[in-house]
């Protein structure tokens, strides 16, 4: 590999930098599938948080791929990303680590290596997504191929050292084990044509359909029995267990914001008109600073804080009045709305005779509480906790005038308590401490909390009291859905049937007597039914098909008419079609195999201990 080892020896600019963002995104996102990125950086800790197949998952390891996931939403500002969003986040950066072991043993199984003439083939002819993302190899925004190429061939300003070994032992072992899998899947002709038909030729039916209007519900009066529901509730006990739940009392201080907060984020948006009436970019600044989450719709395309288009009265009055007195350029502001303070900037402005619009754009800084104010909280929510400690805490609850508030039952994976929002921290103190012991003080978004544990029940089933309605439910469904396929069975129907007679005699069926629509859209009274697309799909004018399962019952069709299919619209998109169907076809093959993985892995799962 003589040109990565020139590459080598002549290195100004180090591309560390892009390397781990690329990566860090890998492992939670999954470019194809993710990579033990604690391996590559020899991060090992001694505390467990979980296993896969006996393989570690070390807490340190996990807690640093969630922060840094949380830093890459958020800019490098945590502080704005919500608590139920942290506790999203570190959901799903552990199932997509759990993947990626999964997928390194697979690699390690099926002995997957890669050469250095592999690695040189793919930078040459097919560069990462990852690079060509990168500034250094774009012109105006978009790759630049001949850019690239300059920096390849002629290695005299780049350290391409981590980038070289990212593709040899992460990136391309990935992609290998995925072309791998993906070998075994084919598109045929009549797959592209069943599709161009689901899309683009629409079908006419006549329709028949039976539903629960032709069960007699007085014969459900006494089914199912007591005995039935006994019997189904013994056979299925395992399906009612009740973990161990916890119940605690608690004491709670709002965090809410002061005159000084909101003088604070004045201060803050007349710093930022400063800057941008000194030439800064709105629109940069915007996607800096703007706590607008509409704004971030599409996170890869932030808005700029563009507003579009509004008409006098559409927005609030503060807001409206600012907007619709300034000019085309202007900066207004800080204006203030219950949503905070707002910076303006008038893109454009439509006048006529019937009525007034401005384009324009804005920041929006959200008042929330100061360090000081969340200090003070923490102070007092502290003290309490140490004098409840020792003077008890309904005691020290009833001297401070502060109300005792109670949980619902948490169980060890409980996340949120009650509409007081996720606090994970409490439901941690709760299994570790027993009943009486009083908490340090807690904190979420929106409360300082001080917890006592307040008693324990022991894991349990659910009485058959409790599921009874449950299961008869279950069980009526069941019945219901056998006896309308038992009627749908009994009738005698051919191609030369009279649907609407026999609608006639049976007055509890659904008759449609004309239904047009594309397969991949919505028929008359039976709606969407994969069954029937598949029925339709080989199906000829005049045919009886049926009875075929629908959402709601048993239907028979009878198709009407089909549109002819455009041939010459057929042979332009076949192509697209095709591809399409295979990056979706390989995907869902992908998607099946990693979950086959899972349910046959032993996964062991330690996060509640830890959080």
């Amino acid at each position: 590999m003589g040109l990565i080892t020139k590459m080598r020896s002549q290195m100004q600019i180090v591309m560390w930098t892009i390397l781990i963002l690329f990566v860090v995104s890998m492992a939670i996102g999954g470019l194809v599938g993710g990579a033990n990125i604690g391996d590559i950086f020899g991060q090992r800790q001694a505390d467990v948080i979980g296993s896969v197949n006996k393989k570690p998952i070390y807490y340190e390891d996990f807690n640093s791929f969630v922060s840094s996931e949380i830093n890459r939403s958020t800019d490098n500002n945590p502080s704005l990303m919500a608590d139920e969003q942290k506790e999203y986040t570190r959901a799903i950066v552990w199932e997509r680590l759990i993947n990626d072991l999964l997928i390194e043993e697979q690699i390690e199984k099926k002995a997957i290596t890669v050469s250095d003439e592999e690695v040189l083939f793919q930078l040459q002819n097919n560069p990462p997504f990852f690079l060509q993302s990168n500034d250094l190899f774009q012109t105006n925004g978009e790759f630049d191929i001949e850019k690239y190429l300059e920096f390849i061939l002629s290695p005299s300003q780049i350290d391409w050292r981590p980038i070289e070994q990212f593709m040899q032992n992460v990136y391309l072992p990935n992609y290998k084990l995925r072309q791998f899998i993906n070998n075994g899947v084919s598109i045929t002709q009549d797959d592209i044509l069943n599709d161009f038909k689901k899309r683009f030729v629409d079908y006419e039916i006549e329709t028949l359909h039976i539903t629960d209007k032709a069960i007699d519900n007085d014969s459900l009066n006494d089914i199912p029995t007591e005995q039935e529901l006994l019997k189904f509730y013994n056979s299925n006990l395992s399906k009612y267990k009740k973990p161990e739940t916890r119940f605690m009392k608690f004491v709670k201080w709002p965090i809410l914001t002061n005159s000084s907060d909101s003088l604070r984020t004045k201060i803050e948006a007349e710093d930022l008109i400063f800057r941008l009436r000194d030439g800064e970019d709105f629109s940069t600044l915007a996607n800096q600073y703007t706590e607008d989450p509409s704004n971030f719709i599409d996170p890869r395309n932030p808005r700029g804080g563009s507003l579009g288009w509004f008409s006098p009265g559409q927005m609030l009055p503060a807001f409206n009045d600012a907007a619709f007195s300034a000019n085309v350029g202007d900066i207004v502001g800080p204006v203030i709305t219950q949503y905070g303070y707002h910076i303006i900037k008038i893109n454009r402005i439509k006048k006529d005779n019937q009525k007034n619009q401005v384009n324009a754009s804005h920041i929006l800084l959200t008042v929330k509480a100061g360090k000081d104010t969340k200090d003070k909280l923490s102070n007092i929510s502290s003290l309490f906790s140490l004098e409840a400690s020792e003077n008890g805490f309904q005691e020290q609850a009833k001297l401070n005038n502060l109300e005792i508030f109670e949980t619902s039952g948490l169980v060890k994976e409980s996340i949120f308590i009650d509409d007081m929002g996720p606090v994970r921290s409490a439901v941690n103190f709760a299994f570790k401490n027993n009943p009486g012991n009083i908490s340090d003080s807690f904190q979420n978004d929106d409360y300082f909390f001080v917890f006592q544990m307040d008693s324990i029940v022991e894991e349990s089933f659910q009485t058959f009291e409790e599921v009874k309605n449950q299961i008869k439910n279950k069980l009526l469904s069941d019945l219901i859905k056998s006896e309308i396929k038992k009627i749908a069975h009994q009738i005698d129907i051919n191609d030369d049937s009279d649907f609407k007679s026999i609608a006639n005699e049976n007055p509890t069926f659904e008759y449609i007597e004309k239904s047009k629509s594309k397969l991949n859209g919505s028929f008359l009274s039976v709606g969407k039914s994969n069954y029937l697309v598949g029925a339709l799909s080989n199906s000829y004018v005049g045919q009886v098909i049926g009875p075929i399962p629908t959402v709601r019952g048993q239907a028979f069709v009878r198709v009407l008419s089909i549109d002819e299919i455009n041939q010459a619209n057929y042979d332009q998109m076949k192509e697209s079609i095709k591809f399409s169907l295979l990056i979706n076809r390989q995907n869902i093959s992908w998607d099946d195999w990693i979950l086959s993985l899972r349910d046959n892995a032993n996964i062991k799962d330690y996060r509640y201990d830890f959080y």
